[in-house]
């Protein structure tokens, strides 16, 4: 199998559009960028091959397009391209950031993997793959992992998905929403598995498949987190968690255009 080195930055839980102007949150603003420019901050020290996004880019759907669109210029603007899928913050529907400004998201060259039954992108000419599922609803019918074709024959497979481990258990009609077992993990046979939705670093890897929640980088005032994976030939996914901070001082605050 033909592969090549490559660096990939996973990162989720931005949540663009949340309150952080209360107390203990110092200069921040109400809709502050201050967490993506964290992220930010981690592809210009680190210099990965591909941003992955895994879920709640945004807060809530009230996000207007001038919001929408100066998160995404920012993202636009990389020298590496930027894949994207939503979370139950911003799950896509016609109500959603995504549905309603969709013409904003489309011109913005953003990846985003739009199509609930599973989509996928392929990057440095095959020599990466990434598949994701668009989050319809939250709620314990919708199985972020479900539906994940087949590895390719040839370079790296990732896996992007949105939603809560409930590791062993199987998931009934009372089960938590979005559930994702190991079994689910394991049967993506992927190289990693990036997922959103819990904000702490946690290693949820199964069945032989490398599988982390990256944590979140809206920790105002304290360490955020995203996670770096090394694709290495012959040895696979190898992490690393960074901790990742918001510009000191004042507050990036969104600028409707």
């Amino acid at each position: 199998m033909s592969r090549r080195r490559l660096r990939v930055l996973h990162a989720s839980d931005v949540h663009i559009g949340g309150t952080y102007h209360r107390p203990g949150h110092g200069d921040h603003g109400d809709l502050c960028l201050c967490p993506l420019l964290a992220v930010l901050g981690a592809v210009q020290e680190c210099r990965p091959d591909v941003l992955v996004i895994a879920g709640d880019l945004f807060d809530h759907a009230r996000l207007g397009p001038g919001e929408v669109g100066s998160t995404l210029d920012l993202l636009a603007g990389l020298s590496v391209p930027t894949v994207l899928i939503p979370g139950n913050h911003d799950v896509h529907d016609d109500t959603s950031p995504y549905g309603r400004h969709e013409d904003v998201v489309r011109r913005s060259g953003v990846r985003f993997l739009d199509t609930h039954d599973g989509d996928h992108v392929t990057l440095f000419d095959g020599d990466l793959h990434i598949w994701g599922r668009a989050m319809p609803e939250h709620t314990p019918a919708y199985r972020p992992l479900h539906g994940v074709p087949h590895r390719p024959s040839e370079g790296w497979f990732v896996v992007a998905g949105h939603g809560h481990h409930v590791g062993d258990e199987e998931p009934g009609p009372m089960s938590r929403s979005s559930p994702i077992t190991n079994s689910d993990i394991a049967g993506t046979r992927a190289d990693y598995v990036a997922l959103g939705h819990w904000h702490v670093p946690t290693d949820v890897s199964a069945g032989g498949v490398t599988a982390w929640y990256c944590g979140s980088p809206l920790d105002i005032n304290r360490t955020g987190h995203v996670m770096l994976v090394d694709l290495v030939p012959g040895h696979g996914a190898t992490t690393t968690s960074l901790g990742v901070a918001a510009p000191e001082p004042g507050c990036a605050v969104v600028v409707p255009r």
